[in-house]
């Protein structure tokens, strides 16, 4: 889908989640066109040339989500929405390492080699400007050969959480250094060979075409062998309240310039729209 219905859908699924009306849920999914999306906290003036973006063949969208600005081209994006139970329950660390675990077992399935560990940035070199996601590591990451390969950002409240994955199939995320803003021809080729040696995708490594749908039966089976305990339904589309919100979010909120271009905000900010959302 588009950006805007992505991510309205996932939050409708979230509030849906929250108001007990819908179970956990795992949601897989691509964009259509390829989208650059950025983290709920970033002044996104400073992350992206919009003047470029408007002549280009992407699209734009705020994540409800933290984290960093991330094109998504030829990926699969994973959502994990849950209540703060079960195996589910404990800090935004714990929910990585638990959501983690079950990608290294999908993506091993595949036949990538992937490992979780912990990221080696600075505190300080997480909070520059213009530090595209798959530049950044922090808490659970995977990687191949020291090389990052899923980027993932959550939001959450006292009771439930949302947490965003790219997964990269083709592309690695040099392409991104294009549309920073400001910067140095220098400096925006060194972004390039940054992104390039700090990413790989799935392709990359296995030398081969993977389809969206091979690697998402694969990345279901992960799932469900890690948290073989659960009992699983795959389903193809949304429930109608889960659509109708989703509708009704993609044009109120997530498709305007209110919501895409505001400079910052903040987690208060969006407990207060949740409040007023009925939850």
């Amino acid at each position: 889908m588009d950006p805007y219905q992505n991510m309205a859908l996932d939050e409708a699924i979230y509030l849906s989640v929250l108001k007990g009306d819908s179970p956990p849920t795992i949601r897989f999914y691509d964009w259509q066109p390829a989208s650059f999306s950025c983290g709920y906290n970033q002044d996104i003036e400073k992350e992206l040339d919009f003047d470029l973006l408007k002549n280009s063949e992407y699209g734009f969208v705020r994540r409800p989500t933290g984290g960093r600005m991330v094109l998504h081209e030829e990926e699969v994006t994973y959502a994990v929405i849950s209540t703060l139970t079960g195996r589910l329950s404990g800090s935004i660390s714990d929910t990585y390492l638990t959501i983690g675990k079950a990608l290294v077992e999908g993506l091993q399935d595949l036949g990538v080699d992937v490992e979780l560990a912990r990221g080696d940035l600075s505190r300080e070199e997480q909070k520059q400007s213009a530090n595209p996601c798959f530049t950044s590591s922090s808490r659970f990451e995977l990687t191949y050969k020291r090389k990052k390969i899923v980027g993932s950002a959550q939001t959450r409240n006292s009771r439930a959480f949302l947490q965003h994955g790219s997964i990269l199939k083709t592309y690695n995320q040099k392409r991104v250094a294009e549309f920073i803003p400001l910067l140095t021809e220098d400096d925006r080729l060194r972004m390039a060979s940054l992104l390039e040696r700090r990413t790989i995708a799935l392709e990359t490594i296995l030398n081969r075409v993977v389809s969206f749908d091979e690697a998402v039966e694969h990345l279901i089976r992960g799932f469900q062998r890690e948290w073989g305990e659960d009992s699983f339904q795959v389903v193809a589309s949304p429930t109608s309240d889960e659509e109708r919100d989703s509708e009704r979010l993609k044009t109120e909120k997530y498709s305007t310039e209110k919501w895409n271009k505001k400079e910052r905000k903040t987690q208060k900010e969006f407990d207060t729209y949740l409040s007023v959302n009925r939850v």
